[in-house]
């Protein structure tokens, strides 16, 4: 028990990846892998700023969430968010994923690949 609840942001991401994939592979719809990669980049890369900005890293967790949110529904194409929200569900769904998979997301990107 004491292993689930210490590995729970990689659980829960490796759950979700499992039930995109059911999904897609239920309905036999396919998704390009590489806009989903290239919007989560793009939300990696506002947590990571709003992480380091003198101006926001002082917030509390659920002011950043909000934050990356919003920047993340301004720089995404419409594109895009539209396929973040295939995917996730919501943009919100989308910025805990990567904030709670952020170190290994892109280092293991051949077993993502595999999956999609």
């Amino acid at each position: 028990m004491d292993f689930i609840i210490a590995n729970q942001a990689f659980i829960l991401g490796l759950i979700t990846t499992l039930i995109v994939w059911i999904i897609f592979r239920v309905t036999g719809k396919t998704l390009d892998k590489t806009k989903i990669n290239s919007a989560l980049a793009i939300i990696l890369d506002i947590i990571q700023d709003i992480k380091i900005n003198p101006a926001t890293k002082n917030l509390d967790d659920y002011a950043k969430k909000q934050l990356a949110v919003e920047r993340a529904t301004k720089s995404l194409p419409a594109k895009q968010t539209n396929l973040v929200m295939k995917v996730f569900g919501t943009i919100g769904g989308a910025v805990e994923y990567v904030f709670h998979n952020r170190k290994w997301l892109f280092s293991i990107g051949k077993a993502i690949k595999g999956i999609f």
